[in-house]
């Protein structure tokens, strides 16, 4: 196993300054909106959902009403400056609007290695606002590796996140469950189940990898598995993967 199997889509992931350009350009050029969703890799119902955050204040109610009066604007107004109505509009929700050009100052402040402070002082935003959006660009995995790589005021509550986060990865493990291999439970008809405790994400995986191949050589259905990084008292945070899988063929 090369890789972990990724959801499919982009449903659930952040909507970037680049992703309303492409809606608003496909809509001025009359797309239908379910060709939108599909470029988008999106569902209707989210790309619908943030038509709001291109419409001034509650001018318009209604996904379909919404649609509408944008597309008239964009065909009457070509220069309709829509970034400054979603700038408005994440404002009024307490929440940061990323523009192209923020997140160019963003990567050329990565490289420079500028320090995190003056680099969201230069945005007019917080520390923690920029060290997130640097991990959703992906330049770097979590808050921890913004702060080693671009350091933080000490005592800053970026700071101290990234300190609890070191921690808690520090005394993370990943739990491994495999059904179809493994120890039979006779309380469970004889159905066969695999847990394991790692140190590591690559060492989890190994093990997959070998109860794969095994299965595979006593020819068994599909497995179904999951592996997820947990920490004592904790049981909702940390990555999770699921997946069905159909063991690979192995001679003899």
């Amino acid at each position: 196993m090369s890789e972990l199997p990724q959801a499919g889509g982009r449903e659930h992931e952040y909507w970037f300054d680049s992703d309303y350009a492409q809606l608003i350009e496909a809509l001025r050029q009359g797309d239908d909106l379910a060709d939108i969703a599909a470029e988008l890799q999106r569902s209707v119902r989210a790309v619908e959902g943030r038509l709001r955050y291109l419409i001034p204040g509650d001018a318009v109610r209604g996904a379909r009403a919404r649609e509408d009066w944008l597309r008239a604007k964009l065909a009457e107004e070509p220069d309709y400056d829509w970034r400054a109505v979603a700038l408005r509009n994440y404002a009024a929700e307490e929440r940061r609007y990323w523009a192209a050009t923020d997140e160019r100052e963003l990567i050329a402040g990565w490289r420079r290695r500028t320090f995190l402070p003056a680099l969201a002082e230069g945005l007019r935003a917080s520390d923690f606002q920029v060290a997130r959006h640097l991990c959703r660009l992906g330049l770097a995995a979590s808050v921890t590796d913004v702060v080693e790589h671009l350091g933080a005021a000490p005592g800053s509550t970026t700071e101290i996140r990234a300190r609890m986060h070191a921690d808690r990865a520090a005394a993370a493990v990943w739990v491994l469950v495999v059904d179809g291999e493994g120890t039979r439970i006779p309380l469970f008809d004889g159905q066969r189940r695999h847990i394991s405790l790692h140190a590591g994400f690559d060492d989890a995986q190994r093990r997959l990898d070998q109860l794969l191949r095994q299965a595979g050589r006593h020819h068994r259905d599909e497995l179904r598995w999951s592996l997820a990084e947990r920490t004592i008292g904790e049981d909702a945070h940390g990555a999770t993967y699921h997946d069905l899988t159909r063991p690979p063929a192995v001679a003899g």
